[in-house]
């Protein structure tokens, strides 16, 4: 409704500033008009949202001027050559700057609503860890201790029943908190509970106590970690060793933790399973460490190896600092600013594209007028007055000029001499001058060269 209204008023003054170019044609002109003209057409540009209504806008301008070029210009081509650049320049050229202008306004408006969109996604995402790493370990400790207590020698029944029974409400609230954490957008948080500060020895441990072939190892030094990365690589390991175990059980598996300069490398790399798992996955958890790698500055890449097991590798900073990169971010800034740039390039190919075709049109115009009325010099060489019609005819063009064109200093015509006028040469670009034959009765009086105003 807003654009609609956009164009509703501001249609009209487009096809003031274009019809303001048929002036050239009707009037002298003046250079005040194309102010005017460029006064109304930028506004145009940037408020009006439909191009094919600018573009039926100077389509039929053109027309009118060209419809007016003929009937009332004694040089057609020159006529139009004077409408085609008026409007071009003054109309169409400044709605297209308005137009582009407005495009990159919209542009930047939509990146700064992407832009807070994934700003608000993302604090989701932190609200659901914060209440994982929180909210999830004192659930599980009530669930231990309430499970401790339930095998209590010195309780009654009823006080063993209300124990499990708090057990029971314990893992309830845990997977009513895996459900509300999958609600926030943070899917990939919602595994396995354990401490947030375990260490990356102690998750090892923890996997191979539980069954797991896996093994650790350090190159360098212990990394310095910011909390985030510290995190982000808890999530790596610990992810990476879960898919392992679904997706290629009793495989071996190996972390290694090696320290570079002021980057710490993380690869988990587990062998070909003798035989594959059956569990399904939908790449929904590696994005997300994707996303949680990224958050803290850091790179991360996962697929299958050439011997048919799996590596992931994250490259994570010691400090907080952003890895160097230039991604934007989003999918939605990309797309949006593909969009703006198919929109800009239409706009730009109305302006292009309506100077080709009448640039193409003035020469086969020119082509035509120089082919059926141009004299070439050499035969004009050979017409001298006192000659008849009769034999200096086989000389002449198809046709002269039909009206009497616009020259500069042209002499007296002789006394009761009917003149004619041709294209001088037959050349595209012969459009300078004119040749100009009188002739009283059948006889020719008097040949002049004459430039053309």
């Amino acid at each position: 409704m807003r654009y609609r209204r956009a164009n509703l008023i501001w249609a009209p003054l487009l096809v003031l500033s274009a019809g303001l170019s048929l002036s050239n044609v009707l009037t002298a002109g003046s250079g005040w008009l194309w102010l005017l003209m460029i006064a109304l057409a930028y506004p145009a540009g940037r408020r009006m949202a439909s191009l094919s209504l600018a573009l039926s806008i100077f389509i039929a301008a053109a027309l009118t001027g060209i419809a007016l070029t003929l009937w009332r210009s004694p040089d057609p081509t020159s006529g139009w050559v004077g409408l085609v650049f008026v409007e071009f320049v003054a109309s169409v050229l400044p709605w297209w700057v308005g137009r582009y202008q407005r495009l990159g306004a919209e542009q930047r408006e939509r990146e700064h609503g992407i832009v807070a969109d994934h700003a608000r996604l993302r604090e989701r995402a932190r609200i659901a860890q914060d209440m994982h790493d929180s909210l999830g370990h004192e659930l599980a400790l009530i669930a231990v201790h309430g499970g401790a207590l339930e095998l209590a020698a010195n309780l009654t029944d009823e006080q063993r029943q209300a124990m499990g029974e708090l057990r029971a409400g314990a893992v309830r609230a845990t997977q009513r908190l895996h459900d509300i954490i999958r609600v926030l957008g943070s899917a990939d948080a919602a595994t396995e509970l354990q401490p947030p500060d375990e260490s990356l020895d102690s998750l090892v441990r923890r996997a191979a106590a539980a069954g797991l072939p896996v093994r650790l190892r350090h190159d360098g030094p212990a990394p310095a970690w910011s909390p985030m990365a510290n995190q982000a690589a808890h999530r790596v390991v610990r992810e990476s060793l879960t898919n392992a175990a679904r997706h290629a059980p009793n495989a071996p598996v190996t972390v290694t933790i090696a320290r570079h300069d002021e980057y710490t490398r993380i690869e988990v790399l587990n062998e070909a399973p003798a035989q594959p798992g059956t569990a399904t996955g939908t790449q929904q958890g590696l994005i997300g460490l994707d996303e949680r790698v990224r958050l803290a500055g850091g790179r991360f890449d996962a697929g299958p190896r050439p011997d048919g097991g799996w590596a992931t590798t994250a490259v994570l900073p010691d400090g907080a600092g952003p890895w160097p990169s230039n991604n934007r971010p989003g999918f939605e800034l990309r797309l949006s600013t593909r969009l703006t740039r198919r929109r800009q390039l239409q706009s730009a190919a109305l302006p292009i594209g309506t100077a080709l075709v009448l640039i193409a049109a003035l020469v086969v115009v020119q082509l035509l007028t120089v082919t059926r009325t141009g004299l070439p010099d050499d035969r004009y060489a050979q017409l001298w007055p006192g000659q008849s019609r009769t034999a200096i005819e086989p000389l002449l063009p198809a046709r002269p000029f039909g009206k009497v064109p616009t020259v500069i200093g042209e002499p007296p015509r002789p006394a009761s001499a009917t003149c004619m006028y041709y294209q001088a040469g037959t050349g595209l670009l012969d459009s300078s001058f004119l040749y100009r034959l009188c002739f009283a009765g059948d006889v020719l009086v008097s040949k002049d060269r004459l430039e053309r105003g």
